[in-house]
């Protein structure tokens, strides 16, 4: 078994090259989009066994997903026609036409009518009605109206298994058998040669591991005006994007909320047709990216129009003219900008790799990440049934990379553990395990224990322990240890590292070597005189995971994310503030709108992803407001002194409403306001520090300091009040204050809690 070797696809690729004589006429990305689209609905169609419903955010997700398995070069880009377009677009964008102003929508605006796709031509591959992408097996014959050789047959299926272990003692065979389990057998005897006429390219080779391709390796873009890998956009989208990144440079200099697109309307409005009547072939002045061109051409607008004179002068006229200069100024100051700045490719890079929020996560997740990110502990509260532990599971199956160990069980991945709180949990040694006399001297491992272990054999991976209804015991005993040892991480040499959880003396007293890192439990090698199997010895990476538990003792791995699922009811227990203020807080109900409909049409089931999530979605980057601080201050020192002072002065403000009550905040909030002020900020570096702020703010005071306040009308009416003046800058929080002041006047008790 190996994969096919590097030359092999690129062969294959510069045959599906000859799909289209010219990737620049209109319309020429269409036959790669015909089959991208056909082969990504055959696959949805053999995995869930029905027709991809659009309308449904799973359905359409997955749909996107499978659309990159068809055309992905590698991470950050995808082919547009196997000719010289290829795009950088981390989600494989199927393309907004597609949805929004091609059949998809109108099927939807009409919705008793089928339509076919594509529209052009008379061999359409699939059937669209309704917003529903249906499967015509009828329709598979007129795939060789595009694959209208064997040589492109070939080519296509060598291409759709680029990234599959195959049999090297008979690859056709095995090639046939990958595609009739991922697109059924039907289709792929319509589009397959058979062996006879395979064809090759070249002689087969191999390679360990899937090719890592990247742009070198494919044909440099021709001359043509087109839409290749080196960003070039057409002149309306080059427009576009002018005018929107220059309008969000311009907010972010200037503070003071000057009405910025009433100033660019005007200034187009005096340039633009001037600059038409130059023949420069410019439409608008935001298609001029070139510095120097800029003032070249600006120079002839002014000559041509001596009354726009006043653009070159250093102080700016008064009235509608004051408009058009300023404009021209900050224009030509971010051109300038973007004339020195050579360092593109390096922004792409980071972007991708560092942090990337799919576009198809949901404001939701979004806020559950991010959440993650600033501190590894969270707790997931709700009313029974709303799907606590199964988002916690669902990320686990997103995140878990294609390793055999990892994703040896179909039902539940290998980075992803269920603890089952119990009623009589009343120490650590349930979680941590303890030291026993019984039978051989020896520690009592646990689960729990022996998954921190495995995270540590997989560091790059994310972790997820799901403690399964947290609070039916009290939490501040069981988790006491934990809760102490959470607060000690620190940043070290690159890497958040804590206290030990469980003394190094432990590893070196006892030798668990062979117990910690297998399934058997540790009481096999001492209770059960029949047993005969021992666990299998350790090797290699264990063996250097158990030398360091030995050394350090084991610590919480940075890896790893524990999320506690709570239902509050009379069977359960009260969390302390001592719990509330180490825990990150999110509320999880029913979602508006018919969540019950909801239910029938955007389910889905879990399963592992061809295209795992980064780790870099999950993970914590820094854990002190002190380390955060330094970051932004390197390029932002003003915006920073700014920031700790608001910051300050939120929570002065804060603790002021909070004033006569045992719900007052401390340091410990205010280092997480600012990691997660820091978590959006690397979201989105160009938005204002004043919307990240009031957003981060009220995320904390949902997350942090609102699952502290509860008591009687005594205690809590005035505060509610306070309260409930203070955070109208902050719509969630005081949506929620409202609902806790509602509740305290119908049962004289409130607090965060349904």
């Amino acid at each position: 078994m190996a994969y096919l070797s590097k030359e092999n696809i690129i062969a294959a690729y510069n045959q599906l090259s000859l799909l289209t004589n010219d990737p620049s006429a209109q319309g020429a990305t269409q036959v790669t989009s015909s089959l991208r689209y056909l082969f990504a609905l055959a696959q949805f169609f053999t995995h869930f066994q029905k027709n991809c419903n659009t309308r449904s955010r799973s359905d359409k997700d997955k749909f996107i997903e499978y659309v990159g398995e068809v055309v992905a070069i590698n991470d950050n880009y995808y082919t547009a026609n196997f000719f010289n377009a290829l795009k950088e677009d981390a989600d494989y964008k199927v393309g907004s036409n597609f949805f929004s102003v091609n059949v998809v929508k109108t099927s939807i605006e009409n919705s008793g009518k089928d339509y076919v796709f594509p529209k052009r031509g008379n061999s359409p591959l699939f059937l669209v009605r309704n917003g529903e992408l249906i499967i015509k097996e009828e329709y598979f014959d007129n795939i060789g109206s595009i694959l209208s050789n064997s040589e492109l047959r070939s080519a296509f299926a060598i291409w759709l298994v680029r990234n599959d272990n195959l049999n090297t003692s008979d690859v056709y065979a095995s090639i046939k058998q990958i595609l009739s389990d991922r697109y059924s057998g039907l289709l792929v005897d319509k589009f397959l040669p058979p062996r006879n006429s395979f064809v090759s390219f070249e002689s087969w080779s191999f390679e360990d591991n899937p090719a890592k391709l990247d742009i070198s390796d494919f044909p440099k873009p021709s001359n043509k005006e087109s839409h290749t890998f080196n960003g070039v956009l057409s002149s309306d989208e080059l427009i576009q994007k002018v005018r929107n990144s220059f309008l969000r440079y311009w907010r972010i200099i200037d503070q003071h909320g000057a009405q910025f697109e009433l100033y660019v309307n005007k200034f187009e409005s005096a340039v633009n047709p001037i600059l038409h009547n130059l023949e420069l072939g410019l439409s608008d002045v935001f298609a001029i990216v070139d510095f120097e061109q800029y003032n070249a051409i600006l120079n002839r607008i002014i000559a041509t129009e001596p009354s726009l004179s006043y653009l070159n002068d250093e102080k700016g006229p008064d009235g509608a003219r004051y408009y058009i200069w300023s404009t021209n100024r900050h224009l030509r100051n971010y051109l300038e900008i973007i004339s020195i700045s050579d360092f593109f490719g390096n922004v792409r890079q980071q972007h991708n790799r560092v942090l990337s929020i799919a576009s198809a996560t949901s404001d939701f997740n979004k806020d559950y990440l991010r959440a993650m990110r600033t501190k590894p502990f969270l707790l997931l509260a709700g009313i029974s049934g709303t799907g606590k532990s199964r988002i916690v599971k669902q990320m686990a199956f997103d995140s878990c990379p294609d390793n055999a160990v990892l994703r040896a069980d179909l039902t539940s991945p290998g980075n992803y553990c269920l603890i089952e709180v119990k009623p009589n949990w009343h120490d650590s040694t349930e979680l941590i395990g303890y030291e026993s006399q019984i039978g051989k001297p020896h520690y009592q491992l646990t689960p729990f224990v022996k998954f921190l272990a495995k995270a540590m054999l997989h560091s790059t991976v994310p972790f997820f322990v799901c403690l399964d209804e947290m609070n039916l015991a009290p939490v501040e005993q069981y988790f006491a240890e934990f809760l102490s040892v959470l607060e000690s991480r620190t940043k070290i040499d690159g890497h958040i590292v804590s206290e030990p959880l469980i003394k190094a003396e432990i590893f070196r007293k006892y030798n668990m070597e062979k117990s910690l890192f297998s399934l058997e439990e540790e009481t096999t090698a001492y209770n059960d005189a029949n047993k005969t199997v021992e666990p299998s010895p350790p090797y290699g990476k264990e063996v250097e995971v158990y030398n360091s538990l030995k050394e350090h003792g084991l610590r919480i791995p940075e890896n790893v994310i524990i999320i506690g699922t709570v239902n509050m009811d009379e069977t359960t227990h009260q969390f302390s503030r001592k719990v509330i203020d180490r825990a990150m807080t999110i509320e999880m109900n029913l979602p508006e709108g018919d969540p019950f409909m909801d239910f029938f049409t955007n389910s889905s089931e879990l399963a592992y992803r061809a295209n795992p999530t980064s780790p870099s979605l999950y993970l914590a980057t820094e854990t002190k407001a002190s380390d955060v601080v330094k970051a932004l201050a390197a390029d932002n020192a003003e915006k920073t002194d700014w920031l700790k002072g608001e910051v300050a002065a939120f929570l002065t403000s804060l603790n002021s409403a909070l004033d006569g009550t045992p719900f007052k905040v401390a340091y410990r909030v205010q280092n997480e306001l600012m990691l997660y002020f820091y978590q959006l900020w690397l979201e989105d570096k160009t938005a204002r520090w004043r919307d990240i702020l009031n957003t981060a703010c009220d995320q904390i005071l949902m997350m942090k300091v609102l699952p502290r306040v509860e008591g009687d009308e005594e205690l809590l009416e005035k505060p509610l009040e306070k309260l409930a003046a203070f955070c109208e800058p902050y719509p969630i929080a005081l949506k929620k204050i409202k609902e806790m002041t509602d509740r305290l006047g119908l049962s004289r008790f409130a607090s965060f809690w349904p």
